[in-house]
């Protein structure tokens, strides 16, 4: 069965074998059936195996199976999908992203936490999709395939800031942010944001990170579960204090 869905104001028809789940877990983002999607997905056995890797169940490895084939096309669409932590503040949203443990939730947590839960709502928890829109802005928006914790909405918020996480360790004792270089950025990002495997769709990527980098400022962020990251955070993304 067919549910249809908006995301990153594109109307994709889902292919499913579960709609009744399908349509609880992606409600936010359901519309009335689209004359003419920009997208149709279907997932595969093989990447619902793949996706089921963690042992999700079949139901929720059908869905992330389908971030395979819709990353495959969003680099063409003008859209990236990134493995992070998206948050909205002040009118403007920050990406955390890093390998898987480091903490990206509950940095983004602590923001709420500290600033209050209505100032600072999470768009995404797992993967958010940043969108290059066509006045020249770039936004980052929810999806459903938000993590275990199922944070996610349907929003399109203009990107503040991309920091690239990490933990105060014996080399950086305590929380500290600074600019990343261009070089540190895309590395980062190489590992966090999904690469299509044809050449057209990779070398747009690729196209889409250098625009990224040019007109989003990046940020090392070293944080650890205090106040203190909060605040080194806040003063520099929101106070532009840097």
């Amino acid at each position: 069965m067919t549910i249809h869905l908006k995301i990153s104001d594109l109307r994709i028809d889902f292919d499913t074998r579960y709609p009744e789940y399908m349509r609880e877990r992606c409600k936010g983002y359901l519309v009335e059936g689209a004359s003419s999607p920009d997208l149709c997905l279907r997932a595969t056995e093989e990447n619902i195996r793949l996706a089921n890797r963690d042992n999700v169940g079949e139901m929720e490895a059908e869905l992330y199976a389908m971030t395979i084939p819709l990353s495959e096309q969003l680099p063409m669409l003008g859209r990236l999908m990134t493995h992070g932590v998206a948050i909205a503040c002040d009118g403007k949203s920050y990406i955390f992203t890093a390998e898987s443990g480091v903490g990206k939730s509950t940095h983004a947590f602590l923001w709420q936490k500290y600033l209050s839960e209505e100032r600072v709502e999470v768009i995404n928890g797992d993967k958010p999709i940043i969108w290059f829109c066509k006045d020249g802005t770039i936004v980052s928006c929810g999806s459903p395939w938000s993590g275990k914790e199922h944070l996610d909405k349907n929003v399109c918020v203009p990107l503040g800031g991309i920091c690239l996480l990490k933990r105060v360790d014996e080399v950086c004792r305590e929380p500290k942010i600074e600019r990343a270089t261009r070089e540190e950025a895309f590395d980062f990002m190489m590992h966090q944001t999904f690469i299509p495997n044809a050449v057209p769709a990779q070398l747009r990527t690729f196209e889409l990170l250098d625009r990224l980098y040019a007109e989003v400022p990046f940020y090392n962020l070293t944080v650890d579960m205090s106040r203190e990251s909060v605040r080194v955070a806040t003063e520099c993304l929101l106070n532009n204090n840097f």
